[in-house]
């Protein structure tokens, strides 16, 4: 089994990667799906991210692709897909990458969807929730091709 956390749009609350690192120090895998704005890039060190569209002056990729257990995710920001159907504008993604899983943010909303073989989590926001949702991150567990996850507040 592998634990999986992660966490976006922190918006240069640099230490919530700090804090959230000390809260789950027995994952596997650290993803950031984008807009840090960190001032200092050594706060990304250990996490698999991306660039956000607020992320100016970090030279970071659109997407990051790894495999946990069975099941292979694709990383992304996520302001590229709009807001209304946008896991079927991000299936056509899952889909050229040949990924299974997508973690993305930038709605500042946590949420979970499946759609067919494909899921679909956004963490929601570390610094600035919107929709009613508190500060927090997400803890995924893979074992084999099962995924579970929960949302954490912070």
């Amino acid at each position: 089994m592998k634990k999986i956390v992660v966490m976006s749009d922190n918006h240069g609350d640099d230490y919530a990667m700090e804090w959230i690192r000390e809260l789950e120090s027995d994952a596997d895998y650290y993803v950031h799906c984008g807009d840090s704005e960190t001032s200092d890039k050594r706060f990304l060190n250990g996490y698999i991210c991306v660039q956000g569209n607020n992320d100016w002056t970090l030279d970071l990729p659109r997407f990051a692709k790894f495999k946990a257990e069975g099941l292979t995710f694709l990383v992304t920001h996520g302001q590229f897909y709009g807001y209304f159907k946008r896991e079927n504008l991000m299936m056509v993604d899952l889909k050229k990458y040949r990924c299974d899983v997508m973690l993305s943010g930038h709605s500042h909303i946590p949420h979970y969807a499946k759609i067919g073989d494909y899921q679909f989590l956004n963490p929601g926001s570390t610094t600035l929730p919107r929709g009613g949702s508190a500060r927090g991150y997400a803890v995924i567990y893979v074992d084999g091709k099962n995924l579970s996850y929960e949302f954490k507040e912070l």
